[in-house]
Parts: structure tokens; C-alpha cells; sequence
């Protein structure tokens, strides 16, 4: 039976990349993915308030800039390599201290590093194929979840980013055997360890996916198993030996701080009692699915990475049956289908949550679904059916964009987005400006004392706000003497602080920290008046 001219088949015509037009097919992902990534990640990086783990985050940067100290804390924070990522982007940037700092500087720190996750496919190239590499680096570039955590300063992007330049390098490594990709995954396993201590879930999925695909290859395709599958020790003493430098150098703060390497194994006591729930972040085994498949606020839009599940569940499917793939090779795809499902089971089983711990493995269902795309187009024939392919991922990508868009931007704060979680509200940015007045109103200017209390030290991120003060003491109690010319307390303490304040203090409003989370502001009423002299109300002309 004869086939129309457009139906024409086309699948002989495709061939593996060619040497000499690897650098413009570089170019086209850099072009592509990673002009669209920056569109989505850079501009107005100080628009959301900073949450408290990014605040936290900064006044953990500020010892290291200012006093050249970090000492590790085995009960909090996570690794050290944040800190020290972040040192050159300060240096390079306009601040000269830490009040001058802003948001955006601290910032561009997990956008550099969002970004980088495009910039290290071209190492896959030969691995995953090139169209593969290359919907995966547009997937990554108009990712909602991608998009949303590439602009939150805390330490899941380097972790992303630091994870797959140990699994890319370990492929360069695989196809070359030269010592020196096992040096560069060392340091990727090494910068993992200093960045989370849930590294060990990685750690776990890799060698358990590498066991895997050795019998899943031995089982269905022998021909893939060859006496070449092991490395030379030299090479694995190699590896183990920079991961274990590096992890020894950040923990130990460059030998500053020599209990830091232990401190590193001591945290998982504290950790693991989180993770095994003793802890208010617990959600159900299907949380994370949940946020990716479909998530709904009643008066909000709906939010959905379907897209990236259903390409991934195909590539999953392609990798393990060894079809439609033409230019990916199929033990790598076989290491990233077990890697990311086990990785996808061990968070999911966790009871302890918090919507940024599924970038691991989304990032794997994104090199998935760049493998699923290609499947699928492989699958197409003919120009009718690559056309009809065409349009549905180019406009099903034009919606995932589009709800990046809207999380990043005019949502970034708003409980209708499924990212927020425990977000500072913006509502709290006006008691800022009031205290920023009344410091100018001040006769000490910023070295107006300052008093704040709140139950459980819950006044994040007042820190990071108030850091131009000088004069500011927090509490998680009543003070004896509350004598400063500014109160803030918590509202559950209202009574009891109002009640304890001279009567020279009166109550200017309150004002929301967190949802369902107040803070009452108490200025003396000399300072509120002279306040009131130098920035007057604004005249309501329609009375």
C-alpha cells in the first residue's frame, strides 16, 4: 500500500549527533533553554517576602562574610556550601555590608545554579541524545516547582545542581574512563554531603539504581554486560578520596572548625527524628505526587506538572523495553528510571515534608520526560503526526510557563499557589516601612532600641528586616523592663504585653507574619507623634 507524500517515512533520516555540529546544536539548548529559564528566574527577585528559611539562611551568611567564621550545626541549617557559594556573588555585588545587602543579591545565588542544571546536559549529549537533552533543558527552564525554588534562597537548587554534576560526570567517566571525570564526581558527591544531609537518600538510589540496570541489562539484554562494567580501584580510591576532601573542608570550615566533619554524622540523630516525624511538617505518602499531578485552591487557578508525569511515565517506559530509542543510551536511561523512582519512593514514604524536597526527583522525571518527547517523536512517522506532535507539546509547554510565570510573579506569596508554604506574608513588609519611619523620626536613627517577643522565637524574619538596627533584642518571653520606644509582640501575648507596657505606649496596628500569625505593634506615643509631624497621613480628598 502506498503512502501519501506527507506521510512519507522520515525515521531513516535521523542519526545520532555529528562531531562537527555539536557546538550549534550547544548553542540551540543554550539559546532556547536557558533564555527562557533566565526570563522566568531573574527579573524582580525582591518581589516576595523573605520566607524564614531564607532569612535564617542569611543571617548564617552574615558570620561567614563579615567575621570569616561558619561552624556547622548538626541540629539545623544544613551543609555549609550555601555560605560559601554565596561568598563570591557579595563580593561582586554593590552591598558593603550586611544591611545594605538585598534580597536579590542572595537571590541570584539558586538562579545561577537553576540555571547551570541546563548548562550541564551538553555531558549527557551522548547519553541521553540531543533532542532528549534538549526538551529536557527546555522541561527545566518552564518548570513551575523549577522556576518557583530557582528564586528561594535555601539549599535545594545547589543540592539539584551539585547531584546532577555527579551523575553527568559519572557518565563522562563511564564512556571515557579517564581519572579525571572520577575526580569531578567525587566532587559532586562531596560538594551533595556539604550542602544536605539528605544526601544519603541519594547516595542510596544511585548505587541501588546502578545494582539495577546491571541486572536488569543481565537479565533482558546480556549483551549489554560486559567485563569493562567495573572501574579500576585507583580510579573509585580517586572519587571516594576528593568527595571525602571536599566534605572534610566545608564541614570543618577549612580546618577553622575541626568538630565540624563530626558534627556532619552526629546531625542525623537529630535528623532522623524529623524525617521519622517528630516534627509539625507531616503530610500524606502522596503529597508531592499531589502538587505535581493537580493542585486546586478553591478560589485560585489550577495548577498542574502533568505534563512532565505523563512524558516521564513514557520514558519510563521507552528505557525500560529498550523502544523508540534512537539517539539514548539505554543504560543510562535505565539508571535514571530506578533512580528516580526510588528516590520518588523514599520521599514519599517520609512522613516529614516540605514542597522544595521533590526537586531531586523531579529533576529525574525531567530527564525523563526529555527521553518520553523523543519517544514519542520517534514514534511519529510521518509530518502529519510530528506537526500534531508539535502543537500539543508546544502549546502544553506554553501552560507550564505560564503557571511558572504566575507562581514567580503576581502569586509568589499567595496560599492559591501550591509552592508557598509557611510564606511570610506581605502584609508584614508594612510594619517594616513604619519601623524604617520611625527610625528616621528617631533621635538615634537606626539605633533606635527595639524590643520584639514572641512565644517559641517565632519572629522570623524579622532578623533579616530589621538588620540596618542596631538595637534590636528579641525574646521568647516577657522581659522584665519593657522600656523601648518600640514593642512588637506576638498577638497571643497582647493582653499580657499591654498590660505590662507603660501607659506612655500606644497600639498602632497588627500586623500579619504567617498565616494565622500576628505581631501587634506598640510605639511611645512622643515618638509616634513627631512621627506623625514628619510623614503626615495622606489627605482623603473625598471627605
Amino acid at each position: 500500500m502506498e503512502t501519501s507524500a506527507a506521510c512519507q517515512m522520515e525515521y531513516p533520516q535521523d542519526r545520532l549527533p555529528d562531531r562537527s555540529t555539536w557546538f550549534v546544536k550547544l548553542l540551540l539548548l543554550f539559546l532556547v533553554a536557558g533564555a527562557s529559564a533566565l526570563a522566568l528566574r531573574l527579573p524582580q527577585l525582591d518581589r516576595r517576602p523573605m520566607h524564614t528559611d531564607e532569612s535564617v539562611q542569611a543571617l548564617k551568611f552574615k558570620e561567614l562574610w563579615e567575621k570569616g567564621e561558619y561552624r556547622y550545626d548538626p541540629n539545623e541549617f544544613h551543609g555549609p556550601s550555601l555560605n560559601y557559594a554565596t561568598l563570591p556573588f557579595v563580593w561582586l555585588g554593590p552591598a558593603r555590608n550586611f544591611a545594605e545587602l538585598s534580597e536579590s543579591n542572595l537571590r541570584l545565588v539558586p538562579v545561577v545554579f537553576g540555571l547551570g542544571l541546563i548548562l550541564l546536559l551538553p555531558l549527557l549529549f551522548d547519553g541521553l541524545g540531543f533532542r532528549p537533552a534538549l526538551f529536557a533543558g527546555v522541561l527545566t527552564a518552564i518548570s513551575p516547582a523549577m522556576v518557583f525554588y530557582s528564586r528561594y534562597y535555601i539549599h535545594e537548587m545547589l543540592f539539584v545542581f551539585v547531584t546532577m554534576l555527579a551523575i553527568a560526570a559519572a557518565w563522562r567517566y563511564a564512556r571515557s574512563r579517564h581519572w579525571m571525570w572520577a575526580a569531578i564526581a567525587g566532587l559532586g558527591l562531596g560538594l551533595m554531603h556539604a550542602t544536605k544531609e539528605t544526601c544519603v537518600f541519594n547516595f542510596a538510589a544511585m548505587a541501588a539504581a546502578m545494582g539495577l540496570v546491571f541486572a536488569w541489562n543481565r537479565r533482558r539484554q546480556p549483551s549489554l554486560v560486559t567485563g569493562k562494567a567495573l572501574p579500576p580501584i585507583r580510579h573509585i580510591v580517586l572519587g571516594a578520596a576528593v568527595a571525602l576532601v571536599i566534605s572534610l573542608l566545608f564541614f570543618s570550615s577549612f580546618f577553622a572548625n575541626p568538630a565540624g566533619p563530626l558534627d556532619s554524622i552526629r546531625t542525623y540523630l537529630p535528623w532522623l527524628n524529623r524525617a521519622g516525624g517528630q516534627t509539625t511538617h507531616l503530610h500524606p505518602w502522596h503529597y508531592y505526587l499531589g502538587l505535581l499531578a493537580f493542585s486546586h485552591h478553591p478560589k485560585g487557578p489550577i495548577w498542574t506538572e502533568g505534563l512532565i508525569l505523563v512524558l516521564a511515565l513514557i520514558g519510563t517506559w521507552a528505557s525500560l523495553t529498550g523502544k523508540l530509542l534512537r539517539e539514548t543510551n539505554v543504560s543510562l536511561a535505565r539508571f535514571l528510571v530506578f533512580y528516580t523512582l526510588i528516590l520518588t519512593g523514599i520521599y514519599s514514604l517520609i512522613p516529614y515534608k516540605t514542597p522544595w524536597c521533590l526537586l531531586g526527583f523531579l529533576h529525574g522525571m525531567i530527564l525523563l520526560a526529555g527521553i518520553g518527547v523523543a519517544a514519542l517523536w520517534n514514534l511519529c512517522y510521518c509530518r502529519i503526526s510530528r506537526g500534531v506532535l508539535s502543537v500539543v507539546l508546544v502549546v502544553a509547554a506554553g501552560h507550564l510557563a505560564w503557571q511558572a510565570w504566575r507562581a514567580s510573579y503576581p502569586l509568589c506569596a499567595d496560599r492559591q499557589n501550591p509552592y508557598v508554604y509557611a510564606q511570610t506574608r506581605p502584609d508584614l513588609l508594612g510594619l517594616v516601612r513604619q519601623l524604617d519611619k520611625l527610625a528616621q523620626t528617631h533621635p538615634q536613627g537606626y539605633q533606635m532600641p527595639v524590643q520584639v517577643i514572641t512565644p517559641g522565637a517565632d519572629y522570623w524574619p524579622l532578623p533579616w528586616y530589621l538588620r540596618a538596627f542596631s538595637q534590636v533584642a528579641f525574646w521568647d518571653k516577657l522581659p522584665d523592663n519593657l522600656d523601648a520606644p518600640v514593642v512588637i509582640g506576638s498577638s497571643k501575648l497582647n493582653r499580657t504585653l499591654v498590660a505590662k507596657l507603660d501607659p506612655t505606649h500606644m497600639d498602632i496596628g497588627y500586623y500579619e507574619l504567617r498565616p494565622s500569625v500576628f505581631l501587634a505593634a506598640h510605639v511611645r506615643m512622643s515618638l509616634w507623634e513627631a512621627y506623625l509631624k514628619k510623614f503626615p497621613p495622606a489627605r482623603d480628598d473625598g471627605e
